[in-house]
């Protein structure tokens, strides 16, 4: 891809002043290009390009050049058909046509001819003009590639770094944002809508110097010729025009639609493939097929009406040239008697001219297809993450005091409250539990801490310091968080348990495994701490999932440990040597529990319980059974006449 570099910034260096690119001053020709290219991409996906402006003046410049040359073989053609076709060996000339203009004035002038070469015979005639057009042609060839391998780098350039800011925008968008979104069409965002950019941009920026450069050189060699006749041609502007705005705007709409109908079928895929246990464990393949059929064909009767209008375009201005076409030939012969070398040299210019102005209309409608996926890509790109540093935020120091909800709200939605009016306090080194019935809001409360949401009334603050006035790393690198659906990726168990801190060493990855009863399973598989798990842990059980999310979170020594269900997938003996890790951590760090197995929280210095999205009771374990309240309610469900760890 980088290999016609050399060449471009050779030619930057000796062009860039013509084009008013120079390296500490800015010129009216540099402002100029780069308010052409905002117009004509849009000032989003324009940012992109303008950081490599040497490969696209470059690209533009030579396919410029090419462009020259595809009005050769037209000053070719009537010397050959007409001398150079001649029998016997009178000597022939070739001259060419041109215009004289008349002195003192820049509006009065006449055509006449160039001789270029003369008293030479027909065969010579013959080779020289086959020379002329060779070379003319390699020429062409060579700035065409050259120019192409300019376009191709720059505009691959300008997606790369689009397709990084996506992916890091995804990944500074909290939560929240995600929601009320399909992952699949998020997905295609990234990939069918960039993919679209990527094979747009070249091709409409050169195309706009192309194809008008090409349509202008045949129209001065037209104009030489015979203006009369050229000017004929021009009764047919307006309604090629007229097609071209109306077509370009059912392009725009219909291409937009077809991206909404892609991201849908994408995000089935996804949604299927992640569910594909589920569909399986019902039965439901065959309603899944036919849900997807409906989608494929939603998104072919899209893809069907953007063809009718993009593909329409070419054939009804085929039907409108070629009304005129006839009769100017004939105009030609009959009224101006241009001989068959001139006439054909015309024919050609005049399809040569139309050819242009056909792709230029083209290129309209990929403007309006690049626009459409443009809109949905900087759609996310513009969100701002309402989860984020604020102004001047400083490093929140390692924790060592307290971390105090004071009359805490949250909601996901407005006037839909999780969590009301909650305050508490915990001091450094607690063991801290929250339980309660299913939906009561005890992940949720977890969540607010790293700051995954923000809180909707009242405040978090650790030792003294609200949460939303410090930096987000110095927040979150403080807490060790195993969540109740365990995330791997597919990658080795040393890279898993040493995700949080890649720079540790194997020592400390071996040390970690240990605490969370993890080393032994690990060292049993074939590969040891190089075994892939497989996608999102599939080769491996749920409670040694469990266990290397425990060892990733007590490898980055964090002074706060959260713990959401970490037991629940553990049988009696593991979830007894977790227990074991996790009071070896008491007094060190603080330490907050979700759980529904009370099992697991006996060990606790307070537990909370939660209910409709309030705290009702909090005390030691023995103070809460005393009130015989909820929590004795909750404990009796469990360990009154049925099995040890029975969930509530």
């Amino acid at each position: 891809m980088d290999e016609g570099i050399p060449i471009c910034n050779a030619m930057f260096s000796i062009l860039g002043p013509a084009f008013g690119i120079r390296s500490s001053t800015s010129s009216v020709s540099s402002i100029a290009s780069i308010a052409m290219i905002d117009l004509i991409l849009g000032k989003e996906i324009a940012s992109y390009v303008r950081r490599h402006r040497g490969m696209v003046i470059c690209a533009l410049v030579l396919m410029a050049i090419s462009s020259l040359f595809v009005v050769v073989p037209a000053y070719l053609l009537q010397p050959f058909v007409d001398e150079g076709m001649k029998t016997g060996s009178a000597p022939v000339a070739w001259k060419i046509p041109w215009i004289q203009l008349d002195a003192g004035s820049w509006f009065c002038w006449k055509k006449t001819e160039v001789t270029i070469v003369e008293g030479i015979t027909p065969n010579r005639l013959l080779s020289l003009l086959t020379l002329v057009a060779f070379v003319s042609i390699f020429i062409k060839s060579v700035t065409t590639y050259f120019g192409g391998l300019s376009a191709a780098a720059f505009s691959n350039r300008a997606v790369r770094s689009l397709r990084i800011d996506l992916f890091a925008q995804f990944i500074s968008l909290s939560p929240g944002f995600y929601h009320k979104r399909k992952s699949g069409e998020l997905i295609a965002r990234s990939t069918a809508d960039l993919a679209v950019l990527q094979g747009l941009i070249a091709e409409v920026l050169l195309g706009l110097i192309e194809y008008p450069l090409t349509a202008l050189v045949f129209l001065i060699y037209l104009f030489v010729m015979n203006y009369k006749l050229t000017l004929l041609v021009f009764f047919a502007v307006p309604l090629i025009a007229l097609l071209v705005r109306i077509f370009g705007k059912k392009v725009k709409k219909h291409s937009f639609r077809v991206q909404e109908a892609t991201a849908e079928v994408t995000s089935a895929y996804h949604e299927t493939l992640l569910c594909l246990k589920l569909v399986h464990g019902f039965f439901m393949g065959n309603w899944e097929v036919k849900r997807f059929s409906n989608l494929a064909e939603n998104l072919y009767q899209r893809i069907m009406h953007w063809n009718r209008w993009q593909l329409g375009l070419g054939p009804m201005m085929d039907s409108v040239v070629f009304l005129v076409m006839p009769g100017v030939l004939i105009v030609g012969k009959v009224y101006f008697h241009h001989s068959l070398g001139e006439l054909m040299a015309m024919a050609y210019a005049f399809s040569r001219v139309y050819r242009p102005v056909k792709r230029l209309a083209l290129v309209n409608n990929q403007i309006k297809t690049l626009q459409g996926a443009t809109q949905r890509v900087f759609g996310i790109m513009r969100t701002v993450s309402d989860i984020r540093d604020p102004s001047g935020a400083d490093a929140l120091p390692r924790h060592r005091e307290t971390i105090t909800f004071d009359k805490v709200s949250f909601g996901y939605s407005p006037r839909e409250w999780v969590l009301k009016d909650v305050s508490f306090c915990i001091k450094k080194g607690e063991m801290v539990a929250f339980v309660g019935s299913t939906g009561a809001g005890k992940s949720t409360l977890l969540s607010l801490i790293p700051r995954f949401y923000d809180v909707t009334e009242g405040k978090i603050s650790i030792d003294g310091i609200d949460i939303r006035d410090v930096t987000l790393k110095s927040l979150r690198r403080q807490i060790g968080v195993v969540n109740q659906e365990i995330l791997l990726f597919n990658e080795t168990v040393q890279y898993n348990i040493g995700y949080g801190d890649p720079e540790k060493g194997m020592k400390a990855i071996i040390s970690a495994a240990k605490a969370a009863h993890a080393h032994d399973f690990i060292m049993a598989q074939p590969h040891g701490y190089e075994t892939m798990v497989g996608d999102q842990g599939s080769l491996l059980s749920g409670g040694q999932r469990q266990r290397i999310a425990i060892a990733r979170a007590i490898l980055i020594d964090p002074a706060v440990l959260m713990l959401d269900e970490a037991a629940s997938a553990l049988d009696a003996e593991s979830e007894g040597r977790v227990q074991k890790a996790i009071e070896g951590l008491k007094g060190s760090r603080t330490i907050l529990i979700v759980a529904h197995r009370l099992s697991t929280i006996m060990r606790a210095d307070r537990i909370f319980v939660l209910e409709a999205g309030s705290i009702v009771e909090s005390g030691t374990l023995e103070e809460l059974l005393a009130l015989k309240g909820r929590f004795r309610q909750l404990h009796d469900m469990q360990f009154g006449g049925e099995a040890r760890g029975q969930r509530v």
